[in-house]
């Protein structure tokens, strides 16, 4: 009985690892290449002076600090054409120069039409509220548009009619959220493993593989790029329920879909781009405000998830060494030791699969990034640590130099399945 331990155990792995390869393969198959499917589309046809029946497009820009990357940004989207649009940068309590370059572009605006630029300089940041949020609700206030489309600070677009293209793809479809994950490039090898393993989370999270299936369940933004069509985001109640969870992006995007909302989300490779962090260390710093409200500040959710990924990664190689020995001294049957490694069989299968997957689409060595693979699984862990332990050390979080109490953030936490009230409203 002992002997066969190690080949139940190698075959129960197995199927894990596959069944993870699946639903990795099938949310691959779902995040589909932006540049990709606008080129298989017709590009949008110039509107008539008198009659342009186009859906107008609000752009919200929440920007705290960001002096370094704010001017690209706007131009980048001033760029934009085929669209009617208005951009309404919020300057949240800046402390560099954030506030005056804005100024300067809305002022440096030429042309026949109205401006489409509008800076809103907010100085107080009310109770009950974290400034991004607040920021973007500010902002989603004040817009006018048909679609709100909600972008960090240092996005940029690649071509001039991105916006209108996009737009074109939601209303045709009848999409009313499209998120884009940025292209973050250039990275190391060690923060592209970081990342992919990050990415595999968000996307296990989001439950991608079932998107095309419009349920109420699952679901994900990004904060990089959140087009929400108005009346989808007026129906949850815009900010107002995330007004306190740090997460508000990704939240965002479930709360939509459990309403209801036809959510797609797309890979910006080529078009939209953010550089997010430069370098592993700067990953894990930047997770620390978030990383530990994603599981909900729950001590028992990150242990689970430390036990989970200790048995996944390293259970196949115990496993499969187990197997052997055991073959090796107890002379027993050839077919157990080889039903002991289909674990590590299997997962290297899939983990080769999706780095060469990955790589096809952003470049890179799949062989060197799959070798770092368990370095990366190791620092996601240490990220999720970081972020709990500094977050309970300190009582709360600190996010762009204002620090927020854990049992206010622990009051504002949107639950799963909290998008769920707005689906029949």
């Amino acid at each position: 009985m002992v002997k066969l331990i190690p080949a139940l155990a190698g075959a129960v792995l197995a199927c894990l690892w596959l069944a993870f390869g699946w639903l990795l393969r099938r949310a691959s198959r779902q995040i589909r290449r932006l540049d990709r499917v606008l080129a298989a589309r017709p590009a949008p046809a110039p509107a008539l002076p008198s009659r342009d029946l186009r859906p107008r497009l609000s752009v919200v820009v929440a920007a705290r600090d960001e002096a370094e990357a704010i001017e690209r940004t706007i131009r980048s989207l001033l760029a934009q054409r085929q669209v009617p649009l208005e951009i309404i940068a919020v300057d949240d309590r800046s402390t560099d120069a954030t506030g005056a370059i804005l100024d300067r572009l809305a002022a440096g605006e030429t042309g026949d039409g109205p401006a489409r630029l509008v800076v809103l300089h907010n100085r107080e940041l009310p109770d009950g509220w974290l400034g991004k949020c607040h920021a973007c609700h500010l902002g989603a206030a004040r817009a006018v548009g048909d679609w709100i489309l909600f972008m960090d600070g240092d996005v940029s677009l690649a071509p001039d009619d991105l916006l209108a293209r996009i737009l074109g793809l939601a209303e045709e479809d009848r999409i009313d959220h499209v998120a884009i994950l940025p292209d973050s490039r250039p990275m190391s090898a060690l923060q592209f493993s970081l990342m992919a393993v990050f990415g595999h989370l968000y996307l296990l999270a989001a439950r991608a593989w079932e998107i095309d299936r419009d349920l109420t369940r699952g679901g994900a933004g990004v904060g990089a790029f959140n087009l929400v069509r108005r009346a989808a985001y007026e129906r949850v109640g815009g900010y107002r329920l995330l007004r306190l969870d740090p997460a508000d992006d990704y939240k965002l995007g479930r709360i939509l879909k459990e309403s209801g909302a036809r959510q797609r989300i797309f890979d910006g490779v080529n078009r939209v781009r953010c550089p997010w962090h430069r370098g592993a260390l700067a990953v894990i710093r930047g997770l620390e405000k978030n990383m530990f409200a994603g599981l909900n500040y729950s001590l028992v959710a990150l242990l689970a998830l430390t036990l989970q990924a200790a048995v996944t990664l390293l259970g196949p190689a115990v496993v499969a060494a187990a197997g052997l020995v055991a073959a090796v001294r107890g002379g027993g049957s050839p077919g157990l030791a080889i039903l002991a490694l289909t674990g590590i069989a299997a997962q290297i299968l899939v983990v080769a699969w999706a780095f060469v997957d990955q790589t096809r689409r952003a470049g890179g060595s799949p062989l060197i990034l799959a070798l770092l693979y368990p370095v990366g699984v190791t620092l996601i862990l240490f990220a999720a640590w970081n972020s709990a332990i500094r977050t309970l050390w300190r009582g709360g979080v600190r996010w762009r130099d204002t620090f927020y109490p854990l049992s206010l953030l622990r009051q504002g936490l949107v639950p799963e399945g909290a998008g769920r009230q707005f689906a029949d409203s």
